[in-house]
């Protein structure tokens, strides 16, 4: 153990020495320090001690730090967005079958970006209603402004309640507006008001009457229709075989629906005649009045005859 001490005395010694004197050993002080290292080991064994190499510490390495990674700047895209402002065709409208109309809706365009022309108007399901499958807006709207978007239609020929839904798509078909729609009632289509005129009195007094003798003649005509019927004119006709009206009547301010007037004359026969024939009146007999029923228009009595005096 001392003599270990007295080695390590040595060593240190030769360090200072070699120090001190800044021996080159031709190289740099990497090799200086390889020298010392070489010497000390030396005077260790020449002593009788174990070779001691000393230690390197290890090169410290840089780490290299961890960056994190940006990712690339996108452009934002617009934003297609819509406001329902209004509409035309409120649901439940009635249409007769097969009659045309045009549905729009108004909408706002409260998003970022413009909505060009490529835009459309598309079919999404129920009842077509004869509408296009899609159809471009008119006109582009930018933000803030308005666009009417009309579709021309038809309605069904089946009387019966229909609807169809519609969108609104951009320019590469993604769809923004969604489930706007048509709903209708077909009906079948109302009759026109008309008038109708008929007679319901006529008759002649005596039921016989007396060649050469007045007869007097009562006639009612009525409006059975549901509108005004106008001016007219009536003929009664003592024979129906006669050639001239025994009695003409012209009614100039015609008659309002429901209503009626009563028209009288006398008339005198100049022969007699057996009791085979027949006696008739007629309404409007020039046919100037548009009616709901045309075939009612007359009545007559029969079997009708004019006695000898």
């Amino acid at each position: 153990m001392r003599k270990m001490k007295y080695v390590l005395i040595a060593a240190l010694a030769m360090l200072l020495v070699v120090t001190a004197c800044r021996i080159s050993f031709g190289g740099d002080e990497q090799d200086e320090q390889s020298a010392i290292q070489t010497a000390i080991a030396a005077t260790l064994t020449a002593s009788g001690g174990q070779s001691v190499t000393q230690a390197t510490e290890p090169t410290a390495t840089t780490k290299p730090q961890d960056t994190e990674a940006v990712p690339p700047t996108k452009t934002p895209l617009p934003c297609n967005d819509a406001y329902y402002i209004s509409e035309t065709v409120a649901d439940g409208t009635d249409f007769e079958p097969g009659e045309p109309f045009t549905k729009s809706w108004r909408l706002k365009n409260v998003g970022t970006g413009t909505w060009n022309t490529d835009y459309r108007l598309k079919f999404g399901s129920g009842d077509q209603m004869g509408g296009p499958n899609s159809q471009k807006l008119a006109y582009s709207v930018g933000p803030n402004e308005q666009i009417d978007i009309a579709v021309e239609l038809k309605a069904p020929n089946t009387p019966d309640s229909y609807k169809g839904t519609w969108q609104v798509v951009d320019d590469e078909g993604e769809t923004f507006v969604y489930n706007i729609w048509v709903a209708i009632d077909v009906v079948e289509p109302e009759e026109e008001a008309k008038p109708d005129l008929t007679i319901t009195e006529f008759s002649i007094n005596p039921e016989t009457p007396v060649m050469g003798e007045n007869a007097h003649v009562r006639v009612r005509a009525h409006n059975d229709g549901d509108a005004d019927s106008g001016g007219f004119r009536m003929q009664w006709y003592g024979l129906s075989t006669f050639a001239e009206p025994s009695c003409n009547w012209n009614i100039a301010g015609g008659l309002v629906a429901g209503g009626s007037v009563l028209m009288e004359c006398d008339f005198a026969f100049g022969s007699w005649y057996p009791v085979n024939k027949t006696s008739v009146v007629y309404i409007d007999v020039n046919d100037s009045v548009d009616e709901s029923d045309e075939g009612n228009n007359s009545a007559s009595i029969s079997p009708f005859g004019v006695s000898a005096p």
